[in-house]
């Protein structure tokens, strides 16, 4: 897997290469330390995750969601994971509404960078426990939804567990004998029923109701 790593203090860049490094078919590419540097590499560096900080402040660029947005503009399909020391709920539901794929505390990433790569290299959501305890307790993930898992039909209940454990569309399709369309839309359905708007909500609405 190649990864290219994104942060504005080079000190913290060694030491998550040496963690990622660790991880076993794990390589990274190339390293940026700022959006511009971050911005010519993925138009030029061919890589399967993005590791990047949030806020990268220099002259020309400090607003780390519109470096999202470009980055998503540019690269549409690229896993992108957002390490970050930042702690706020609204800030993390704007990165998961621009496409991110993956949140982790820099306070965390011994413990969990090596998760996270996992679940991305599966083409999954993967939210750090810290991260997932804020958006609940702000309300990300309403409690009035666990009323709502009545609501599904067992199909759908079935879909939705076999996402929250980290299996891919396809991969569910083989598992139940099912094509690719029907699942998407069982899934489709079910998110609908739940009030939830994208992967991560459902991620996040399955773990916290024990359905995961």
């Amino acid at each position: 897997m190649r990864i290219i790593l994104a942060d504005d203090h080079p000190i913290f860049r060694i030491g998550l290469r040496a963690v990622l490094e660790q991880i076993p078919s794990v390589r990274v590419v190339a390293e940026a330390g700022s959006p511009l540097e971050l911005m010519q590499l993925v138009q030029s560096q061919d890589c399967d995750v993005l590791v990047t900080d949030f806020m990268m402040p220099v002259e020309q660029q400090n607003d780390g969601l519109k470096l999202l947005e470009q980055l998503r503009r540019h690269s549409a399909q690229l896993p992108i994971l957002v390490v970050t020391m930042l702690n706020n709920a609204g800030l993390f539901r704007a990165m998961l509404a621009q496409g991110v794929n993956g949140l982790l505390s820099k306070a965390s990433l011994a413990d969990e960078l090596p998760q996270a790569i996992a679940r991305l290299q599966r083409g999954k959501i993967y939210l750090a426990d810290s991260v997932q305890q804020l958006l609940l307790q702000e309300g990300a993930v309403r409690e009035d939804l666990a009323r709502a898992q009545t609501a599904l039909s067992p199909r759908e209940l079935e879909v939705s567990r076999l996402l929250a454990a980290g299996h891919t569309v396809g991969q569910i399709a083989a598992l139940l004998n099912r094509s690719k369309q029907t699942v998407s839309s069982q899934k489709v359905s079910a998110m609908r029923k739940l009030g939830l708007a994208n992967d991560a909500a459902l991620y996040l609405y399955m773990q916290e109701h024990g359905l995961g």
